[in-house]
């Protein structure tokens, strides 16, 4: 839940963020990278787009965190990691689950990529983060709004993909043989975190392998330790592959074992000491075959997600058990420029079995298989920049039933056609005008279908609806982008309606509203705005402002959403050093409104403001680049509780925390 720096980086579009005045040491290890590696590629975004794209001729609203913004924004959780980039917050539970919330939704209306892959650890419920690992990754991209025609179901609100970095290539005889450390200790949580990699070249083979160590106490607040909050993360990785002039062929196999403790209320249940056990597995191939101006490129992967859920911190029996087995592939073919209009033709596969085991049932076992075929397709002409696509999915889901549910055998299908249309006006001129709309579906998860039992990880009994519809959503996007030699950012806003919206209610008793939840279904509308600037002063100095809110309605009975962030603005004064050692320093205000639109008993605590500091510098030794970054967090101390927290009930958050890392090449 601890927050990070708001920083010049975040800001819209995302290349203008990575142009912004770099310090030397910054300027110094870009050369050495291009140096390096044959496969170096200029700043730009694809995830939203499926083919290599200037970010500014990008109609969809797209934010990318790399380089200096992402190392010292680097969180225990992807939500937490990512939640200051305007549009984005974390819901949070312990301070090693932070899901990412774009525009208001999360959960299944979010796809989390690893790399490209698609991750299925999140699909069990509204508390369950999605276990992908960023401390090594070169960037991570966001898309916010519907993005189902290049990613299916459940991409509802936007993507998260976690890129890692590109695996280096030697030119002619010289070998490359490299590796780098990170270490980080944040004093809210008596957290230390290591990582560590080694990675090398030789002519066109390339390798490397990662760790990542991270241990966290309980958080401490201002008013005390959060007891039973602590989370324990091991993290392996290894790659290799070929890359030659016409082809190349990379494999990746990385193991995540995690242990995250649950907080409960300290009235009600001042000795609880449940656990989570969480386990993935992920082995991905992939290939690029390039011939004249065309390219294949295909993806095949394989995860495995064994979540155990343990009652208290002594036992070994195993409460509620969920493990699942996803297979997916995709195969995207991106043509040559034909009369102008380049773009990707593909299709997606994907099969996912899931088990349950352990003392309680909460979902039935059940098989879900997806099939769909797409088409996205770019032109720029004069000062216009046209995009469009459209994409149909075949979704089937099926149990053998369960007595202890009381639930016969049951097989459902859910298809869906989804679409996208933008335009970008004079997307490289000073001023520029970016429309999209787009059409995104979910189709109903077994959770959402099946559950009846209590979640001893959200610490709720949750019901689910078996006569759940597809839900699909129509959303428009309409910015205004400003980019000068000084000053640059975005202004967005949007409407996304929703049609048989499937959430989850609230049902407890007032004051524990949370303990119990069913799913149910309904019409939403959401409206909202984000806005980000920078300003370059002189000096080395830079000034940055954002925003965001949103407004989101049950238009089925005129009630608020559940989990819906408040209006949010931050302000940064930021110093950088021209040339010499790179040393900065920012001073950063936060301000979170109280959240007047909650569902039912949810609670909403009051307005609250935060301070925040940094500093650092970078050397460069004969090894490579020392980065040294220490930030103070919440500096004033500051007591208050955060909507976005599952613990607001009865924690405050995180107090003054000391934030220290060191990054080195070795």
């Amino acid at each position: 839940m601890t927050r990070h720096i708001t920083i010049l980086c975040l800001l819209l579009p995302a290349s203008a963020a990575a142009q912004a005045r770099p310090d030397s040491a910054t300027r110094t290890r870009a050369d050495s990278a291009r140096a390096d590696s044959a496969r170096a590629l200029p700043t730009m975004q694809v995830t939203a787009s499926a083919v290599a794209t200037d970010a500014r001729r990008v109609a969809q609203p797209t934010a990318i965190l790399d380089g200096t913004a992402l190392r010292r924004t680097q969180g225990a959780s992807l939500g937490e990691t990512m939640e200051l980039i305007p549009g984005v917050r974390s819901l949070s539970m312990t301070t090693g689950i932070g899901k990412p919330v774009i525009r208001g939704l999360t959960n299944n209306r979010v796809v989390t990529l690893a790399n490209g892959q698609r991750t299925e650890t999140q699909q069990w419920g509204h508390d369950h983060s999605p276990n992908v690992e960023s401390a090594d990754a070169e960037r991570l991209e966001v898309v916010k709004g519907p993005a189902s025609v290049l990613y299916g179901s459940d991409a509802l609100g936007g993507v998260v993909n976690v890129v890692r970095r590109k695996l280096p290539s030697a030119e002619g005889a010289q070998n490359v043989t490299r590796g780098r450390m990170a270490l980080a200790y944040n004093s809210a949580n008596l957290a230390p975190t290591a990582t560590l990699t080694g990675e090398g070249a030789r002519g066109a083979f390339g390798w490397r392998v990662s760790g990542t160590g991270r241990r966290a106490e309980d958080l401490r607040t201002p008013t005390g330790p959060l007891f039973n909050s602590g989370n324990r993360t091991g993290y392996l990785e290894a790659a290799g592959g070929y890359h030659g002039k016409s082809r190349d062929v990379e494999l990746t196999v990385s193991s995540r074992d995690e242990t995250i403790r649950i907080a409960d209320d300290p009235v009600s249940s001042p000795d609880y000491t449940g656990r989570q056990r969480i386990r993935t597995e992920r082995f991905t191939v992939e290939s690029n075959a390039r011939r004249g101006a065309h390219r294949l490129h295909m993806q095949a992967g394989y995860e495995s997600n064994r979540r155990s859920e343990f009652e208290d911190a002594t036992t070994r029996d195993v409460t509620l058990g969920l493990h699942s087995r996803t297979a997916i592939a995709f195969a995207n073919w991106h043509h040559a420029p034909w009369r102008g209009v380049t773009g990707v033709v593909g299709t997606q596969l994907q099969h996912t079995d899931f088990r349950t085991f352990g003392e309680e049932t909460l979902i039935p076992d059940n098989t879900a298989q997806a099939v769909g075929v797409y088409a996205l397709q770019q032109k720029t002409v004069g000062d216009w920049s046209l995009s469009g696509g459209a994409r149909y999915d075949w979704r089937t889901l099926d149990t053998p039933g369960n007595d202890v549910l009381q639930l016969a055998a049951t097989s459902r299908r859910f298809d869906a056609l989804t679409g996208t249309a933008g335009v970008v006006y004079k997307a490289t001129a000073p001023v520029s005008v970016a429309l999209n709309v787009a059409r995104g579906f979910r189709a109903p998860s077994a959770s959402d279908l099946f559950a009846n039992g209590f979640h001893e990880g959200t610490r709720a009994f949750e019901i689910g609806r078996a006569d759940l519809r597809v839900e699909t959503s129509l959303n428009t996007d309409l910015g205004v982008r400003l980019r000068t030699s000084r000053v640059f950012g975005e202004v967005t806003g949007y409407v996304n309606r929703i049609r048989d919206y499937i959430y989850l209610a609230p049902v407890g008793l007032p004051g524990r509203a949370l303990d119990s939840l069913e799913v149910r279904q309904g019409n939403a509308r959401l409206v909202g705005a984000e806005a980000a600037l920078t300003a370059l002063l002189a000096g080395g100095f830079s000034a940055n402002v954002t925003g965001d809110m949103v407004h989101a309605t049950n238009t089925t009975d005129r009630t608020a959403l559940p989990f819906v962030p408040p209006l949010r603005t931050t302000g940064t004064l930021r110093w950088d050093e021209v040339g010499g050692h790179g040393r900065s320093f920012a001073v950063t205000g936060e301000w979170n409104a109280r959240q007047t639109r909650v569902f039912r008993d949810d609670f909403a605590p009051s307005a609250w403001g935060a301070l925040h500091l940094s500093t650092g510098f970078s050397r460069l030794t004969s090894r490579g680049l020392v980065h040294v970054d220490l930030s103070v967090r919440n500096a004033t101390n500051a007591r208050y509780r955060d909507f976005m927290s599952r613990y607001k009930d009865f924690a405050n958050a995180a107090g003054r925390a000391l934030v220290l890392r060191v990054t080195t090449d070795l």
